[in-house]
């Protein structure tokens, strides 16, 4: 059940990314959408359901990840003698990566263009699942 809930949860942030490369930007950032679609929609009719597209994706993985998927994760994994300290070590190096990344973004987005930091986020996400898939094997209880 975990690995589905963390594969619906990688799903929904690959959407998320791709519908918001897709929209028309105002100000020149990514600009990546809109412009060659003005023959097939309507500029607003290509607003209004790239607009709530986003907002549905971005309300789903909020959602899911307010189910506190890692957390499971954590309980499950470490033992059961060590979990308050697995638990703080977890905490800590989520905190560290919500300290560097907008800083990282910051950087990558002085320029006029979000496109490399929406880029590298999307390097993070798939590096993430990758190496969930490739490096965690049978989840069970660590014994010590």
């Amino acid at each position: 059940m975990i690995i589905l809930l963390f594969i619906v949860h990688m799903l929904i942030a690959l959407a998320l990314i791709g519908v918001v490369l897709l929209q028309k930007s105002e100000g020149g950032a990514l600009g990546m959408g809109g412009g060659g679609m003005s023959g097939f929609m309507t500029g607003r009719s290509t607003a209004n359901l790239l607009t709530r597209t986003t907002a549905f994706l971005a309300v789903a993985f909020f959602g899911n990840g307010l189910a506190s998927i890692t957390w499971s994760l954590v309980s499950t994994l470490a033992p059961a003698r060590l979990l308050g300290l697995t638990g703080g070590v977890f905490n800590f190096i989520g905190n560290l990566s919500a300290i560097t990344t907008p800083i990282v973004i910051g950087f990558l987005a002085s320029g006029d263009s979000f496109a490399p930091a929406i880029t590298y986020i999307a390097v993070l996400a798939l590096l993430g699942a990758l190496s969930y898939v490739l490096l965690v094997g049978k989840v069970e209880r660590i014994e010590l």
